[in-house]
């Protein structure tokens, strides 16, 4: 099973949301920054790894706000999904495409893969995930 750890950025009331490209497993849902980890890093450190290296946001780990095992027809996960802020001096606006910032109302018209349900619901339903 492979363990991945995913950063739930939240910036004014919005999440951070990419498109996975073509040629990749589940490709064309949405997603939350995030990838494999590569031990001995924690799921926070890969977190934090993960979104710097794929949208260029400096962030930092606050707590873990979900886990999900999850069995997809390509393999078995482990997600952690972890409530991240950007750090302190971090411009919002520096992201590399295709991130944008979801507000948290719209984030019912994105097409997040299934093992994401659970922590949605849990966005939704609160005004604030800390």
């Amino acid at each position: 099973m492979q363990t991945i750890g995913i950063s739930l950025v939240e910036h004014q009331n919005c999440f951070l949301v990419g498109i996975r490209p073509e040629g990749t497993v589940l490709a064309g849902f949405a997603e939350f920054p995030g990838g494999k980890q590569l031990l001995p890093e924690s799921t926070a450190e890969t977190a934090v790894r993960e979104c710097l290296e794929e949208t260029g946001l400096q962030v930092e780990a606050l707590r873990l706000l979900h886990q999900e095992q999850f069995v997809y027809d390509h393999g078995e996960v482990l997600l952690d999904f972890w409530h991240c802020k950007l750090v302190d001096n971090q411009s919002p606006d520096s992201l590399q495409s295709p991130w944008k910032w979801v507000p948290r109302e719209e984030l019912n018209s994105c097409s997040f893969p299934p093992a994401n349900d659970a922590i949605l619901e849990q966005i939704r339903t609160s005004t604030s995930v800390d």
